[in-house]
């Protein structure tokens, strides 16, 4: 239930789906410490999974922001370019509090070089393409973090848990923004259309997303305290673990799946709200039972989005590392897309988040 501290946004029906307020999969707190203490100790790598081809009438540079928003960085290469912001591409929005490598593309004649553009944002390589760079054209991010904290005497042993059979697949506080306003905007957008008949405008795309990811969040905690995270049935929808393709499970198929489950080739799935499930009878009603502790988000979401679509409840990462020395702790691992690495840190323990930023 809510306490006094919980941001006002950050709930679906009466319950707090924010990260700190969520439960963990693997146990109490290991850690327990700050991150973000400055932009260095959050380091995002955005990996496409190939490389453009060098030739094109695209030009794509691959950028380092520091303390600003993917928008803002786009704008100032716009402005570099002498374009306009919506001619340049980006495969998805990163952090805002950290140092960021991602790529970018411009549809232009004019060279852009190697070089700084402002303190904020710099170009580091440059190369061509013949399409544009859209969002959701990558593989991942590689992420190096710094915590400071205590860490107790089952934290390497959590580590291990973590890299053999993952985290909860929560949405991050980047998907709500940071008080909570886009779902707080989601909700004003459902009490005009309770329904949902009208048509959703491109404007108000963050704000579905945030209430379909909100659910998720309520079905996932479910799961955990319920302790089914990794329960699957007959005709449940599993999805092969780093990828978007699901299938639901067959009666023959049901012991392989088990087992790939447990190996982590495979993982149950929860949906992002929609109208038409893609999910067997059974699981269907357990998650409904769940999304209808909010009727105001569910009967609005129900009308926008004929059919859901469907998310792992985990994340397996990989090359996960970490070091300790004194009261630091270092992390280096990989996620894939539409993954936070927030989720990850607070499957390790309560962490608060230092905030520093740079004013751009």
């Amino acid at each position: 239930m809510l306490d006094a501290g919980t941001l006002r946004g950050m709930v679906f029906g009466d319950c707090s789906i924010a990260l700190n307020d969520l439960p963990s999969w693997h146990g109490v707190s290991c850690f327990s410490g700050t991150y973000r203490e400055g932009l260095e100790a959050f380091q995002v790598f955005e990996d496409l999974g190939y490389m453009p081809d060098g030739t094109g009438t695209h030009t794509w540079v691959l950028i380092e922001k520091r303390g600003i928003s993917t928008d803002q960085a786009a704008e100032r290469l716009a402005a570099c370019a002498a374009v306009a912001q919506k001619d340049v591409g980006y495969a998805g929005k990163k952090d805002t509090v950290a140092v960021v490598r991602q790529w970018m593309s411009v549809l232009t004649k004019s060279m852009l070089s190697v070089g700084t553009i402002d303190k904020c944002c710099s170009i580091v390589s440059v190369t061509r393409n013949s399409r544009k760079l859209k969002v959701g054209q990558l593989a991942g991010n590689r992420f190096r973090l710094r915590l400071s904290g205590q860490a107790s005497d089952i934290f390497e042993v959590r580590m291990a848990c973590i890299a053999e059979q993952g985290f909860p697949n929560y949405f991050g506080l980047q998907r709500f923004g940071r008080k909570g306003q886009n779902l707080d905007a989601a909700k004003r957008l459902a009490v005009r259309d309770p329904r949902g008949k009208r048509r959703l405008h491109p404007k108000d795309a963050m704000a579905a997303s945030a209430a379909r990811s909100a659910g998720f969040n309520a079905i996932v905690a479910d799961r955990i305290v319920r302790g089914t995270l990794l329960d699957a049935g007959v005709d449940d929808a599993v999805i092969l673990t780093g990828r978007g393709s699901h299938f639901q499970i067959r009666a023959d198929e049901l012991a392989s799946v088990t087992t790939r489950i447990g190996v982590g080739e495979l993982s149950p799935t929860a949906p992002l709200m929609g109208s038409c499930s893609k999910t067997g009878e059974r699981q269907a009603e357990i998650e409904s039972r769940v999304l209808e502790q909010d009727p105001l988000l569910y009967r609005w979401l129900s009308g926008i989005f004929r059919e859901e679509e469907r998310r792992s409840v985990r994340v397996v990462p990989k090359e996960l590392e970490w070091s300790r020395s004194g009261t630091r702790l270092e992390l280096s691992f990989w996620l894939p897309r539409g993954s936070f690495a927030t989720a990850l840190l607070h499957e390790i323990g309560q962490l608060t988040e230092s905030n520093e930023r740079t004013i751009a």
